[in-house]
This record gives C-alpha cells, structure tokens and sequence, in this order.
C-alpha cells in the first residue's frame, strides 16, 4: 500500500525537475525570455559540458568490479530483445528503415536515467536501487555512448 509519506517522497524528487522544466518552456514560449539562437546556446552547453560531468561523476564514483551482474545481464538482455524486434519489423514492414529502428531503439532502451531514475528510484525504494541503475548508465556511457 503506498502511503502518504511515499507518495512526498517521490514528488519531492520529481516536482522540481518538472517546475525547471515548465519554467524553462515558458521563458521560451509564453515570456520570450529567451531566443531561439540563446535556446540553442543552452542545448548545447548542456550536451557537451553538463551531461557529461554529470556522467564522469557517476562513472568515477562506480567500482566496475561490484557490479550486480544478473542484473547488468537481465538490461542486456532486454535490449537485445528490443534489438532483435526492431530488426523483425524494419526487415518486414513496409514502413520500416533503419532510422526509426535506431529512435525506437533509443526511446525504449535509453532511459532517461541519468536525471529522473536516479532520485526517484533513490526515492521509491533506497539506495541499493539508486546504485543498480548508476551501474546501467556506467554501461551506457562505457559502452554504448562512446560508439
């Protein structure tokens, strides 16, 4: 049964993220605080500056040597899955190429983990799963990033 203490727990962890992002939308949109050239200055000091210090951050803090293998193996598995579905289809349907089958790939694998699953999963049920999905994107960003 999820409790009220449960419940502001997780909203703890996800109201603020949601509040930037609204914020940031409407500075853009409703306010034109910002200009589309300035929007894109912010995008990509975000991708080239803070994701990945965000990343190196998590990568270094993680011993790649404890990791939980059954479940670095259960992921692996999943996305082989979703791998080898997205091949199926892009071989045998008529509107499916390549492309799509590398966004639908990136949707359904990729999670967004670095900034939502980590304080929520930290949030919901402790620690030991906040670390089991650091382990994912220290794969993710070993693995399938730097390709």
């Amino acid at each position: 049964m999820i409790t009220l203490t449960d419940l502001y727990s997780v909203l703890t962890a996800i109201v603020p993220l949601y509040v930037a992002m609204i914020l940031t939308y409407g500075s853009v949109r409703w306010w034109r605080i910002f200009s589309p050239e300035q929007c894109s200055g912010i995008n990509l000091f975000v991708a080239i500056f803070a994701v990945p210090l965000l990343s190196f951050h998590f990568i270094s803090t993680k011993d790649p040597y404890a990791m939980n293998f059954r479940f670095v193996a259960a992921d692996t598995l999943q996305k082989v899955i979703v791998l080898a579905a997205l091949a199926v289809w892009a071989r045998l349907a008529t509107h499916g190429c390549l492309d799509w089958s590398i966004t639908l790939f990136s949707l359904s694998t990729l999670h967004y983990t670095l900034v939502m699953g980590i304080p929520l999963l930290i949030t919901i049920y402790g620690p030991y799963f906040g670390s089991l999905i650091v382990q994912i994107i220290v794969l993710q960003c070993i693995i399938l990033y730097t390709s």
